[in-house]
């Protein structure tokens, strides 16, 4: 994809391992209930590690919402479930090894010498339509939205 996917465009559609099934298509899992993509940079890096632990200690609230939060990037599925164990969480993790997917999200750091090429961190919400309903994209790899906003912006697209 030559440009990132925006709120309102059909998600691009993607089958990919997780590390609880063999097979996840977004559009399929989309068309059951809302589903809230998570691209992170790596497991177990400092940033990562400390934000998806604050979203592990609010899952029940995405839950409550009707979405599944799914976080993906292109660690190994091994990598994906010592990662998930460490954290204490039952969310499944998408596998984007080659980072296929992270590439037609336009998700790669393009403003870090350091990480530049990696996954960067940002959401997309994709609802049973298969249509993007929320998007938020970090402008360095360092940042990091406030769970309570990213709550509060499901709350306004989901009513």
């Amino acid at each position: 994809m030559s440009s990132a996917p925006e709120v309102g465009d059909e998600a691009p559609d993607f089958t990919l391992e997780t590390t609880d099934r063999e097979r996840f298509n977004l559009h399929e899992e989309a068309a059951k209930g809302p589903v809230l993509l998570y691209f992170h940079v790596a497991a177990f890096g400092i940033n990562c590690t400390n934000f998806m632990a604050k979203l592990v200690e609010r899952a029940d609230e995405f839950e409550r919402r009707g979405v599944r939060l799914m976080p993906i990037n292109p660690d190994s599925k091994e990598i994906h479930i010592k990662w998930r164990e460490r954290l204490g969480s039952s969310l499944e993790h998408i596998i984007d090894e080659g980072q296929e997917v992270s590439k037609r999200y336009d998700a790669i750091v393009k403003a870090s010498s350091i990480v530049q090429g990696f996954t960067n961190r940002e959401f997309f919400l994709v609802d049973r339509d298969g249509v993007i309903r929320f998007k938020w994209k970090a402008e360095i790899p360092k940042q990091l939205p406030e769970v309570e906003d990213i709550l509060k912006s499901l709350d306004d697209v989901l009513g």
